[in-house]
């Protein structure tokens, strides 16, 4: 029996100490966990647990055996950190991809590796357990456990992804509760009495659950990193942002999400053109490679190593037209379809102005359409410009008013007609500029050039199904022109029942669900489709994230709005250049100048914050009046009992309420002794109930209810004198 009892309070002292910092680290953990693996988060936040209440029992034996527990810790220390390092080389041997890297962006970017998941459990947590005891068991510390606390925030600061509101609440709820309560233990040594009751209990309740209310309500500062920043400039999912202008001013290597679309309405800039037109495309950026179903710009690759792609305007349709007009004129190449008619369109070439203003808005670039004019690596017009061999245009100074005016050549009726009519495929074009430039027709072979780096960063790079690839074999089967096949690919999806829905979240988010299964979707997921397609067919071809613009007001400009942010495609079509494609089928031109800004995701955000402050109230007065909601049903099921029954449950509830308030065993008390006890400690008389209790238990006596009353209201006129002790008898 003393080995029970000493076992017992050995557990209890163990759990005493151990249960806040253990809760403490699993909140860490499930936080950063759920970054990496939130499929099973709950599972290995309780593996996590379970490991963590191990190693601080096996840290304690250690601690008392000195330099062998120091040499034993070290022994583990280092097992775990070889298979973690086993596990890191292991992760990137099997994905190539950098840990670096998956560590700090988010899985649409890099995709989940298992090694380093694992790498990261057993090294970090192991870490994490080790740095908790020390703080809390060894020498408390509230500063280093504060430093526990901020590793989920840092490493969801680092990869831009928002923490909710209850992880906030819940984190700093523990780690007050912490603070308090482990702090109390390590001054029992200094003679610091700590009665651990349940007022005890109740009080760190009432103050964590407060200042857990507080921290979720209280609106958090929109501050970001510059990762964050750019990982969301093209981000549709990006509900929890209020600040579009803010959200659209950069550029990102990596392409927006394909489903999960929102937006605020909120207008970013402003757009003119001289060519009238139903709707701009105006472009941000185009991407190079596909996989993991997002877009990215590879920066190790041979085309932005060379310093000319960024110094060299790109060759635009008016130059490859004009050269190939002139080719035609010399009669020379009639055996590759050149002829003199095939330019006889008036308006194919013509030279306009496009604007962008906004007195608020800020960016790293001018939102462009297709074809406009620089002078090079600085334009000569405006030092603050420059375009790289892709035509998106950067600005050096981001401070400046955001008001620029730029030359361009739009994508004319007339020019799409000659593009579709010049009949010339990838091959004759490459044997027909290799031939004039051999004749001395050409002076340089700069077009073969740009129609091979074409085909070279923009028709490879890309994960796809052998299925998908037959589909675009299929789809463009007898078409005779490049110009056809891309018509064809973008005439697709319309012509085969796809829907266009921006709030559609599907099963599965590979591309081959949404052509093959779903046939529904955003921009983003018909610019990809076509985009692979064009690539399978042979066709250089781009992913392409930009505005459309098309809501006119009353001045004659356009206004852009987030929610015009729109993807689409870029063919390069053999002697007409790069021509845009728009398979997005008809729905997504709404007008929103009528509409308000309401935001659902907005609104449901601070709805929720509502919701769970009221429930931390809720909470909170539950715990204050829970002895006085008791009380309440205890007189209503004191109300429905019969004959005796009603006094029996009045006299057993009268010796709870001492007990509880006393902490004192009155279960073995006689009537007489309860009268005498309650006369002396809470100064009250208990006379008429505990004799009514012996007349009818013992006497078999019938209850009146006459009777009964009298001593219920003799009761309720004593009970805050049972539930707690009058302060002048407590302070005796």
């Amino acid at each position: 029996m003393n080995n029970m009892m000493k076992y017992k309070n050995l557990l209890l002292d163990k759990a005493e100490k151990y249960i806040l910092p253990i809760l403490l680290g699993a909140a860490v953990a499930y936080d950063v966990i759920e970054c990496y693996y939130y499929e099973r988060a709950w599972f290995f936040t309780i593996l996590f647990a379970a490991a963590e209440a191990a190693l601080f029992i096996l840290f304690d034996w250690l601690k008392s055996k000195r330099y062998i527990g120091a040499l034993a810790y070290t022994a583990v220390f280092t097992a775990v950190m070889f298979f973690a390092s086993f596990m890191l080389r292991a992760g990137s041997q099997y994905s190539n991809i950098f840990f670096v890297d998956w560590f700090y962006l988010d899985r649409n970017n890099t995709g989940f590796v298992l090694e380093y998941f694992y790498a990261l459990f057993a090294g970090g947590g192991f870490f994490l357990i080790s740095v908790i005891y020390y703080f809390t068991q060894v020498r408390y510390r509230s500063l280093g456990s504060m430093l526990c606390v901020l590793f989920p925030f840092v490493i969801h600061a680092k990869r831009a992804e928002p923490m909710t509101d209850l992880q906030v609440a819940a984190l700093i709820t523990l780690f007050l509760a912490v603070m308090v309560h482990n702090r109390q233990l390590a001054m029992k040594d200094k003679n610091v009495k700590v009665v651990m009751n349940l007022s005890y209990v109740i009080s760190i309740a009432l103050f964590v659950s407060f200042c857990g209310a507080v921290a979720m309500v209280a609106p958090r500062p929109e501050i970001k990193s510059r990762l964050e920043r750019d990982a969301t400039a093209f981000d549709l999912d990006a509900a929890d942002t209020d600040d579009a202008l803010e959200d659209y001013s950069r550029l990102s290597d990596v392409s927006s999400p394909r489903y999960g679309g929102s937006f605020t309405g909120q207008i970013l800039f402003y757009f003119e053109s001289e060519y009238k037109a139903p709707v701009y495309y105006l472009r941000r950026q185009a991407f190079d490679e596909f996989s993991n179903e997002r877009w990215r710009i590879n920066r190790n690759s041979d085309k932005y190593s060379d310093y000319s792609y960024f110094t060299s305007s790109p060759v635009g349709g008016k130059e490859i037209y004009e050269t190939l007009k002139a080719l035609a004129e010399t009669g020379k190449y009639e055996e590759y379809g050149l002829t003199a008619d095939k330019f006889d369109w008036q308006d194919s070439i013509v030279k306009s102005k496009f604007r962008v203003f906004d007195d608020d808005f800020s960016a790293t670039y001018i939102a462009a359409p297709l074809g406009a004019v620089s002078d090079g690596f600085r334009d000569t017009n405006n030092t603050n410009i420059f375009m790289n061999s892709d035509g998106e245009i950067y600005l050096y100074n981001q401070d400046r008013a955001y008001d620029y005016t730029m030359d361009y050549y739009p994508q004319t009726e007339d020019f799409a007609a000659y593009a579709e009519n010049s009949g010339l495929s990838g091959e004759d074009y490459s044997r027909l500029l290799t031939k004039a430039y051999e004749n001395g027709d050409l002076p340089d072979l700069s077009l073969l050039r740009d129609y091979e780096n074409a085909l070279e960063y923009n028709t490879g790079g890309i994960e796809y199904s052998e299925r998908l690839k037959a589909l675009a074999l299929e789809i463009t089967r007898d078409c005779r022109t490049d110009f056809e096949k891309a018509q064809a690919l973008c005439d697709y999806f319309e012509d085969n029942g796809y829907i266009y829905d921006l709030e559609y979240t599907p099963d599965d988010t590979s591309i081959d669900y949404f052509v093959f299964e779903s046939k529904t979707g955003s921009c983003t997921s018909y610019a990809t489709a076509m985009t692979l397609m064009a690539r399978l067919c042979g066709l250089p071809s781009r992913y392409v994230e930009g505005f459309a613009a098309y809501e006119y007001t009353d001045s004659g400009a356009i206004a852009v709005r987030d929610a015009h942010a729109h993807a689409f495609v870029e063919v390069y079509i053999p002697g007409a250049g790069w021509i845009t494609f728009d398979p997005t089928v008809p729905g997504y031109m709404v007008d929103y100048s009528n509409q308000s800004n309401f935001s659902f995701a907005v609104f449901a955000q601070y709805f929720s914050r509502i919701l769970i402050f009221l429930g931390v109230v809720f909470f909170i007065v539950f715990i204050v009046l829970l002895d006085r909601i008791m009380e309440f049903f205890f007189r209503i099921r004191l109300r429905f009992a019969k004959g005796s029954e009603r006094i029996i449950l009045l006299y057993r509830h009268i010796i709870r309420l001492l007990e509880y308030s006393s902490k004192d065993d009155l279960s073995a008390y006689t009537p007489d002794m309860l009268i005498k006890y309650a006369d002396e400690k809470r100064q009250v008389s208990l006379e008429a109930a505990a004799r009514l209790f012996e007349r009818t238990c013992f006497g078999g006596e019938d209850l009146s209810d006459s009777e009964f009353e009298t001593v219920y209201i003799q009761y309720r006129s004593v009970y805050r004198y049972l539930r707690k002790a009058p302060k002048e008898k407590a302070e005796k």
